[in-house]
């Protein structure tokens, strides 16, 4: 069976620390969970998961990052992974701007800062059913 990982991505060490208790508290036993403060560490480490074979279920990244915006990262590692699902987490987008990147195909769903751990869990819950 093939090994599945979730990769969070934010420069904020808070929200890094939350994302990891939560997946780890519900998924431990069934994901591999890594983590990047920055866009291009993220897509170091993802190359690094695909040199071990190891195929991403889920990239959660935050939108306001410095040097590299959250759709700039998602656009990026779309071009390198077309059907990579991307969950875009943020406090500073409008409404407006998430369906256009939901409408274009560059993340699968946004969800606003603070988010509830049963809205995350239930989200990966559903990715898990189409693997």
């Amino acid at each position: 069976m093939k090994k599945l990982a979730i990769l969070a991505v934010d420069d904020e060490k808070i929200i890094l620390d939350s994302i990891k208790i939560q997946i780890e508290k519900n998924f431990s036993h069934k994901y591999i969970f890594d983590y990047a403060d920055n866009p291009p560490e993220a897509l170091e480490v993802i190359d690094e998961l695909m040199q071990e074979d190891i195929s991403l279920l889920l990239v959660i990244s935050d939108y306001m990052m410095p040097g590299m915006n959250g759709e700039e990262f998602a656009s990026a590692l779309k071009s390198k992974m077309k059907n990579v699902n991307i969950l875009m987490l943020t406090g500073h987008m409008s409404e407006e701007k998430g369906l256009d990147l939901i409408e274009k195909n560059i993340v699968l769903k946004v969800m606003q800062k603070p988010w509830k751990e049963e809205s995350l869990i239930e989200f990966i819950n559903k990715l898990s059913e189409n693997v």
